[in-house]
């Protein structure tokens, strides 16, 4: 009985901190971007549905300082649903996603281990579930683009304030760099294999 009630109270202070103003402007956004990138297509409510979820999570980070567990669930089955919507259940296809859940979640439960407060596990779930979602080679772009921006803000932070004991809010960041790389990964990558035929 204890237990339920303790899950009860957990689940409500996760919905209280995913349910603030800053989630609905970036809920709006999220959707703004999928329709105006992809357009109207069947493609699009999934990009949507998953693009809200990551506003919920940096939401929930920048509000309460934690990814919610459910969060990470349900952006790994917008995963699971885009490899089946793609319909290639190739053996190639499934380890590139899988690829794509372990090549940044895993580096960075390995430094979790060993240094003190180097990632929440709640930023290590967040990327091993959008991993699989995008698959290697877009996980590595928005990895990429999450830490440069957090670089880049923590060397703000450090030069304002000159603390360098202040945590910094990863799931934003990721959440950035996710979004970035789900909606315009395929025309990084093909303009970078344009590049490298030209030169």
């Amino acid at each position: 009985m204890t237990t339920d009630k303790t899950e009860t109270k957990g689940f409500i202070k996760d919905m209280g901190a995913i349910f603030t103003p800053v989630f609905y402007i970036f809920a709006i956004v999220a959707i703004a971007s999928a329709v105006i990138v992809q357009g109207f297509k069947a493609e699009t409510i999934l990009s949507a549905i998953f693009l809200v979820f990551l506003a919920a999570a940096a939401a929930a980070d920048i509000g309460e300082g934690i990814v919610p567990d459910m969060l990470c669930l349900l952006i790994a089955a917008c995963g699971v649903l885009r490899i089946i919507f793609k319909g290639d259940l190739s053996s190639g296809t499934l380890f590139l996603h899988i690829a794509g859940s372990l090549c940044i979640s895993v580096p960075m439960l390995i430094c979790a281990l060993f240094v003190k407060g180097g990632f929440g596990g709640g930023d290590i779930k967040l990327m091993a579930a959008a991993g699989l979602y995008l698959a290697l080679d877009k996980t590595l772009i928005a990895s990429l683009i999450a830490f440069l921006l957090a670089g880049i803000y923590s060397i703000t932070i450090l030069m304002r304030h000159g603390s360098k004991n202040t945590k910094i809010r990863l799931a934003p960041f990721l959440a950035t760099g996710i979004g970035f790389a789900a909606l315009f990964g395929d025309d990084l990558l093909l303009a970078t294999r344009l590049f490298s035929q030209v030169r």
